[in-house]
């Protein structure tokens, strides 16, 4: 179970969200909470944010008890479910009363054990909880059993008067109580969850696969609609940077790389951005541009990342013939989109329609296919995309590493280039005088762009007032300034990067600045802060 020891010391950018989900305890306190689904891709971070919210709701309240469970696959019957469940549900009760975590985490299953501990606790109500739970098992009605102890919560609030938050982690897999091969009379049993879902002092907040829980709560039934729906977006380019820091100092490797052009590439995925940096660490020392692309191909065909997908992947696809028709789909939804491969399936990926289906509905399911209304594309991950790349190099087009490692990164290293604007990147020594250097390259270069002196010297100014305010926080911290001058589609712009972190500048000092230009933007990299002064220039400015 969750308190410290079980999450991450670097928690970034999910303060407005862990906000949201917070206050449902104060609104279950009041009888006035909604249930919640935590929606979000794979790997985003969701199992993380509730741990850190089940801390908080543990250490900084008092009123609303908080309970965190997580279904696990290896549930098969409603017995082995109802037992853990109620056993974990008891004991997070009994250490938020008794404040006492140690409790959390005993591994208690036994219900005489349980009796014995809630006796000692003085709690009555939670011993004829227990005698009730062995008088249905009793009986063998797993409907009964199943109802019985989802319904604690509620049970609980009765006896108490205390609201209770129910928190469960990866809640699609309680389908698995459904699937045909069940013993279970009722195949959808999981919708007994409605009522303790509905009760508002017993809100729960469910995540789980997207498009599971999207089928579960609103296409096979109606519960969805009394629910508030939270989506967990990667982290920002900012966070994505600070967390990428984060490991590599964790693990001593240095980084020379302009990681800046490459950090997109993770889409905020935290478990992304800590693979890439256990891959690394085990190889290199000093992380740098062109073994970056080593080690990201290598992780994305036989490292972590790729057995995360290859896992999942042959989860859903269990049928070995339908392997290959499912790559040859990926890869044409990425180069053509999926009416190329409507228009002949049989030809294009060896498949008649039925089996298209079925293999879109199982992608669909995976969360690595998108379903609009009359759409489908790819999730828009793309290193899972280059997963499907290499798979369909190696396993269809039977290409060497090497030339998968070219055809990926090779790609890749081309949309860097065709983003690139004509630039000039400059050194200055980090001394008195440099914005003096700054002014006088910036001269030229601007001449070589034929930009207008009136403009240039608007520019020149901005540029000495920036440099006085970096020179002065800076101090002689810094060895040298590295700018960089370009210009794309009449928008000229300077790029200054100094090495000290978080750099900011006063509100006066940015209001001043912008007199003379359009914008100024900070930004967070992996050795400092960009500066960027951005200057549109007239419609009818022809570049040299």
């Amino acid at each position: 179970m969750p308190l410290k020891e079980f999450t991450s010391n670097i928690f970034l950018g999910r303060n407005s969200e862990l906000d949201v989900l917070q206050s449902i305890a104060s609104q279950a306190a009041s009888g006035d909470a909604s249930s919640v689904i935590l929606s979000g891709k794979r790997g985003v971070g969701k199992t993380e944010l509730l741990k850190h919210l089940f801390n908080k709701l543990f250490n900084d309240q008092k009123d609303t008890i908080p309970v965190f469970y997580t279904i696990k696959t290896a549930f098969t019957s409603v017995n082995s479910f109802s037992k853990d469940y109620l056993s974990n549900f008891i004991l997070q009760y009994l250490a938020f009363q008794g404040k006492a975590p140690s409790l959390i985490n005993a591994s208690i299953y036994s219900p005489e054990d349980l009796t014995d501990i809630a006796n000692k606790s003085g709690t009555q109500w939670v011993v004829d909880i227990i005698d009730d739970y062995l008088r249905i098992l009793e009986g063998g009605d797993a409907i009964k059993l199943f109802s019985f102890v989802i319904s604690v919560p509620y049970k609980s609030y009765l006896n108490t008067g205390a609201p209770v938050i129910v928190i469960i982690d990866n809640f699609h897999k309680i389908r698995k109580l459904c699937e045909p091969d069940s013993k279970n009379e009722s195949k959808e049993i999981w919708t007994l969850f409605e009522n303790s879902i509905d009760f508002r002092y017993t809100p729960h907040i469910l995540a789980g696969l997207r498009a599971e829980l999207r089928k579960m709560f609103f296409e096979e039934t109606s519960i969805g609609k009394r629910l508030e729906i939270v989506n967990l977006e990667g982290l920002s380019r900012h966070d994505s940077i600070e967390l990428f820091r984060y490991f590599c100092k964790k693990y001593t490797l240095s980084c020379e790389a302009e990681f800046s052009g490459f950090i997109g590439l993770f889409g905020g995925n935290p478990f992304y951005i800590k693979a890439f940096i256990h891959a690394a660490r085990q190889s290199v020392k000093t992380l740098t541009d062109d073994n970056f692309w080593e080690i990201y191909i290598r992780e994305i065909t036989e490292g972590k990342i790729y057995t995360y997908w290859i896992s999942i992947l042959r989860t859903y696809i269990r049928r070995f013939e339908l392997i290959k028709p499912s790559l040859k789909l990926f890869y044409h939804l990425l180069s053509n989109g999926i009416d190329d491969v409507f228009a002949n399936p049989s030809e294009k990926i060896s498949l008649q329609r039925e089996e298209l289906d079925h293999i879109i509905e199982l992608l669909h399911r995976s969360d690595t296919l998108e379903t609009g209304f009359s759409a489908i594309e790819l999730s828009g991950d793309e290193i899972f995309n280059d997963v499907i790349k290499g798979l369909y190099y190696r396993e269809i087009q039977k290409e060497p590493l090497d030339r998968i490692k070219d055809l990926i990164a090779g790609d890749r290293r081309r949309r860097i280039r065709l983003a690139e604007a004509p630039s000039f990147d400059i050194m200055i020594p980090s001394t008195s005088k440099a914005e003096i250097v700054a002014v006088k390259s910036l001269q030229h270069i601007a001449q070589h762009f034929n930009i207008p002196s009136e403009t240039t010297g608007k520019l020149q100014v901005a540029l000495v007032e920036l440099f006085s305010g970096v020179h002065a926080k800076n101090g002689s911290s810094a060895r040298r300034y590295q700018v960089k001058v370009s210009l794309r589609e009449n928008i000229f712009s300077m790029e200054v990067i100094t090495s000290q972190k978080d750099f900011v500048m006063t509100d006066k000092d940015i209001i001043h600045i912008r007199t003379y230009l359009d914008d100024i933007r900070f930004e967070s990299i992996m050795n400092g802060t960009r500066i960027t002064l951005v200057k549109e220039l007239k419609e009818d400015f022809t570049a040299a």
